[in-house]
């Protein structure tokens, strides 16, 4: 239902995308792509209201979902499809804390989690630890900065000389990553 919607051309319209988005979280609360689109449709329509009750409504969610006695789990492995849109979920409220807070630590701690659950790292949780660490103010300002010159997207091998510079003055926090 949810990948049908991003392909029909409701998801052009904000009120009947709005619309639609709630009823798949009504349907399934615990599958995480609606809340993080709704939460982005919410912020079109100026209803910042909305926009951070549905994102920490999600975000919620996901941590009742794979709660472990309150502590995250050791594990979140990408690879298993089914823990992507909890991943997602997951990054997309840290996201959010971290433009939105003062507080940039709850950002960095839930980020510093899913790195731990996911060493991997599929989502690039490490670009946003070292970016938090380097002062950017938000992931927008990351990508913005790692744009390609020719506009279609991120300068990966840019990005990757960065991080590996600028990660070495902050080994205190990631350094255990670079020996996984």
């Amino acid at each position: 239902m949810y990948f049908d919607f991003l392909e029909s051309p409701v998801q052009n319209d904000i009120k009947k995308s709005i619309k639609a988005l709630k009823a798949m979280i009504k349907k399934d609360k615990n599958f995480f792509d609606p809340y993080i689109t709704l939460y982005e449709y919410y912020l079109m329509d100026r209803d910042f209201k909305n926009a951070i009750k549905i994102i920490e409504q999600g975000f919620q969610r996901a941590i009742d979902l794979i709660d472990k006695d309150g502590k995250f789990p050791d594990v979140l492995n990408w690879g298993f499809v089914e823990n992507r849109h909890i991943i997602r979920m997951i990054f997309n409220f840290a996201m959010f804390i971290w433009v939105n807070d003062d507080d940039k630590e709850i950002a960095l701690n839930i980020f510093m989690e899913l790195l731990k659950a996911n060493p991997n790292d599929n989502i690039g949780a490490r670009y946003s630890i070292v970016a938090i660490l380097e002062g950017f103010e938000s992931q927008d300002a990351l990508e913005e900065k790692f744009e390609s010159k020719d506009g279609m997207g991120m300068d990966i091998m840019a990005l990757e000389r960065w991080f590996n510079k600028a990660a070495q003055k902050h080994m205190d926090v990631i350094g255990w990553w670079f020996e996984f």
